[in-house]
């Protein structure tokens, strides 16, 4: 991730507008260059100090008034190098026998460096003087530079500079619109694992509008929290139609300024695309209950349920032609059993009234799994029964209507 310094964006008109770098056509052509020789620049320095590293990184960058986008590739391609030093204790030990070994040797009168080192058992002379000082970041050895190619080092680089803004957010205000609910659970279950989550709602033109608290909304906030701020912006971009709005404060105590995004500006998300698969079991199953339920429609624009802090994404939304009754049907076949436990602790302590699970029996989590929930559940073993979903909704509109 970029730092602030190698941030490089313009405002025009008080609002934040990142300098990407071109991905396509003859504009991309120089660019790609300057990304494949900074990937050369790190491949031939493994086996060396990082120190050596840096000042091949330094001469590179001399004299040219664009040397922050130069940084800031380098900086990508270090944040996911692997470079090897030794701690403070272990270098501090090494010291300590080194130091102990040559005043003995000059006491004997018999001080030679290289048979001192060598009779220590460190290793040759030349890699015992390397790590003596191991414990210091420019000392430490470059292993393996990032296997990554220059167009994929640009992706990311444009990516980076995004989510620079986006450390620097009081306030996001996200929408959604297309996203079936595998993609919008993925997109609510990461921004709530970093814990940015204020409000999320479904608008009458099935806009899933998301308000998200930015790193500089809190008092005291830290880098920590920025980091995660940026962090859900890869799982954004695997969305379809969307557009990001934030206000940002670029300097302490600066002016506030607008940041705009949208998958016009071409970034590319780097996280694995699982998000909209669909089981089987999900898939088929709208076209088997409707012929076994005509007078229910059955469709996937279900509401956001918000459960106590925790949102609920369901996968099916179930209308009753003739009262216009509303239900919701949450498969949990698909996921990993701690999900499902923590989704049925979530419904033991807080209402959902519209709401049938739909159970994988292979989750083997007994009769205690199922007890005090406060939504329906039909358990199923290969695919869930239409005709028990019908009786579900049956049962529970039966009940709202009595009360």
């Amino acid at each position: 991730m970029l730092t602030a310094d190698l941030l490089v964006a313009a405002t025009r008109g008080g609002q934040v507008v990142p300098r990407y770098v071109p991905l396509e056509g003859d504009e991309a052509i120089p660019w790609l260059a300057r990304a494949g020789e900074l990937i050369e620049l790190f491949t031939s320095h493994v086996g060396r100090r990082r120190g050596q590293l840096d000042d091949a990184l330094a001469d590179r960058v001399a004299g040219r008034t664009d040397f922050r986008v130069d940084r800031g590739l380098a900086k990508l391609l270090a944040d996911r190098a692997q470079f090897r030093g030794l701690s403070g204790d272990e270098a501090a030990a090494l010291r300590r026998r080194v130091f102990v070994a040559a005043a003995q040797a000059r006491a004997a009168g018999a001080f030679e460096r290289d048979a001192v080192l060598e009779a220590l058992g460190e290793g040759p002379p030349r890699a015992v003087l390397r790590d003596l000082y191991g414990d210091l970041k420019e000392n430490e050895t470059l292993e393996a530079a990032w296997g990554v190619t220059p167009r994929e080092l640009l992706e990311r680089y444009n990516l980076a500079l995004a989510q620079a803004v986006l450390l620097r957010a009081r306030e996001l205000d996200v929408e959604v619109r297309r996203a079936d609910p595998p993609r919008l659970r993925q997109l609510v279950r990461h921004v709530r694992f970093h814990g940015l989550l204020q409000e999320a709602r479904r608008d009458a033109d099935g806009c899933v509008r998301l308000r998200l608290d930015g790193p500089l909304s809190i008092f005291g906030a830290t880098p920590r929290y920025g980091v995660r701020m940026a962090g859900f912006l890869p799982a954004l971009l695997l969305c379809e139609d969307w557009r990001l709005e934030a206000s940002v404060q670029l300097a302490k105590g600066g002016r506030r300024r607008r940041f705009e995004l949208t998958p016009e500006a071409g970034l590319v998300s780097p996280r694995a695309d699982t998000g909209a698969w669909l089981p089987e079991l999900v898939e088929g199953f709208p076209a088997r209950f409707s012929e076994a339920a005509p007078e229910w429609s059955v469709d996937r624009e279900v509401e956001l349920l918000s459960l106590g802090g925790e949102v609920v994404v369901p996968d099916f939304r179930f209308v009753h032609g003739a009262s216009g009754w509303t239900g919701y049907l949450e498969v949990l076949g698909y996921w990993r059993r701690g999900g499902v436990e923590r989704r049925l602790e979530v419904l033991r302590t807080h209402e959902a009234p519209n709401l049938i699970l739909a159970l994988d029996q292979r989750l083997r989590l007994g009769k205690q799994g199922a007890r005090g929930l406060s939504a329906a559940v039909v358990p199923f073993r290969d695919v869930p029964s239409s005709r028990k979903v019908r009786a579900a909704l049956e049962a529970l509109r039966a009940g709202d209507q009595a009360v």
